[in-house]
């Protein structure tokens, strides 16, 4: 053989064995996930990819590792199943390598978001925090991230299911889009949950003077724990301590005739008292020197 052909021969067995290997060896990773998959999803490998899945399943994970990374791709299909190829197909290229980590991250739970077109768009427009919502509270949070964007992400991931409910009822009626700082509210019950809920649930009415609800935000823990209260004093809207409004009830509500009747009565039986000791005092003797 000609010595000049000799190192291109070479080189195109290498590229051919490569070829081969790459086209016919799975990774590790990949082969372990498909049997993890096949046992535990079981008939749904079959139901999914057909009376072949068991064999198809190992080289759809390795495609789509090719593509959109073999780590976040096998835990994501091990998490959700052969069902993972199919929702992928359906968000997208785009949109596929966002599902991926999804499902990654959260398992079953990102097919209520993956599979629906509206929440999908959501959770591709305002990322992890609208997933978790969602997650947590389905369309009572797609409303409401629609309406009012991030912030009330982060509220919504912050309370249980009864202060969404009161969120999304503000939101009917309006009362939420009326509130000045309402971005800055949101963030609010964002940081400190359903203490900071029940306080406007609560004082509905408060919300709308500005100085109030700025406090609020500013510093809501004495408004959660109760220190300080908002009182109605003719028609205003005024922010008052919880214990000087107690000491002016009691103040207000006390008998001071009684309390001064019964103070001289104490005083003069302490007196009696004391003329009695002096008068039974001890005789002393005399002095001896």
């Amino acid at each position: 053989m000609n010595s000049k052909l000799l190192p291109l021969c070479v080189a195109c067995v290498i590229l051919v064995g490569t070829a081969v290997t790459f086209g016919g060896l799975k990774s590790e990773a990949v082969e372990a996930g498909a049997d993890y998959v096949i046992r535990k999803f079981g008939k749904d490998v079959t139901k999914e990819l057909g009376e072949e899945g068991a064999e198809l399943l190992a080289t759809k994970m390795e495609t789509l590792a090719a593509k959109y990374g073999e780590k976040e791709t096998v835990s994501a299909v091990e998490k959700v199943g052969p069902r993972a190829f199919r929702l992928v197909e359906e968000v997208g290229e785009d949109s596929a390598p966002k599902a991926i980590k999804l499902m990654d991250r959260v398992g079953e739970d990102s097919i209520w978001i993956i599979a629906r077109k509206k929440s999908m768009a959501i959770f591709l427009k305002y990322g992890d925090d609208a997933a978790d919502a969602m997650i947590k509270h389905k369309e009572i949070a797609e409303e409401l991230i629609e309406q009012f964007g991030p912030s009330s992400a982060r509220a919504l991931k912050a309370v249980g299911g009864q202060n969404a409910r009161r969120l999304a009822m503000m939101a009917e009626d309006g009362k939420l889009a009326a509130v000045p700082q309402k971005t800055e509210l949101l963030e609010t019950i964002g940081k400190y949950g359903d203490g900071a809920m029940n306080w406007v649930w609560n004082n509905k009415g408060a919300l709308a003077t500005t100085a109030i609800l700025a406090k609020f935000i500013q510093n809501p823990q004495p408004f959660i724990d109760g220190t300080v209260k908002v009182v109605d004093v003719g028609g205003e809207k005024l922010i008052k301590p919880v214990t000087t409004e107690l000491a002016s009830g009691i103040a207000k509500n006390t008998d001071w005739t009684v309390v001064i009747l019964t103070l001289i009565g104490v005083a003069f039986m302490l007196t009696l008292f004391l003329v009695w000791r002096w008068r039974h005092r001890p005789e002393r003797g005399p002095t001896c020197h």
